[in-house]
């Protein structure tokens, strides 16, 4: 089965089970979930279908965000030495926090700002969003896995996955500048 058939009929399957779980009301408790329980999810939903998609071993995750140890200095300022260290190695804020790099249909790969279903983008999430797009990547945000795991599944069809967030801007480059090297 071709990549394209296979994820048509994953999405097919993903929908019906998402019509299923809104009917009985099981998707309730995601309402309160984290990003990272969201991230878990589609990771984990993911890895049990690379059989029927192998591709989606290639979806990887990026430790730009998350919580992290903090300490406070000789002057009483709060610190978090491994986001330090992470920003000295080239880390940066606001980057998306799920890569897929496999070309689909002309485009170069995926990259996804994964949010909770009440989250917001925050200014360098979205230039980074409107700048991997301009280099030819599928780039996005999702609220939810059941979102991400929609956006992920119709990056493998012909027609370009549904647009989720669009910058109001007729000049995105110029009005989401990337944050400087070591930004905090």
């Amino acid at each position: 089965m071709s990549v394209t058939a296979a994820a048509q009929r994953l999405l097919q399957d993903a929908r019906s089970q998402d019509s299923r779980a809104d009917r009985l009301g099981t998707s309730r408790a995601e309402q309160t979930w984290d990003e990272e329980t969201h991230h878990i999810r589609l990771i984990d939903w993911a890895d049990e279908h690379i059989p029927d998609l192998p591709p989606l071993a290639l979806l990887f995750h990026v430790p730009n965000g998350g919580k992290r140890e903090q300490r406070v200095s000789r002057t009483g300022k709060r610190y978090s030495p491994e986001a330090a260290r992470l920003l000295r190695m080239g880390t940066r804020t606001g980057y998306p926090d799920l890569g897929l790099d496999h070309p689909s249909h002309g485009r170069a790969g995926l990259r996804l700002e994964l949010k909770s279903l009440t989250g917001e983008l925050r200014p360098d999430q979205r230039a980074w969003i409107v700048h991997l797009r301009h280099a030819g990547y599928h780039a996005d945000a999702a609220w939810g896995w059941r979102d991400a795991r929609q956006l992920l599944l119709e990056y493998f069809l012909p027609a370009p996955p549904a647009t989720r967030w669009t910058p109001r801007s007729k000049r995105p480059l110029d009005d989401h500048p990337l944050p400087p090297l070591g930004h905090k």
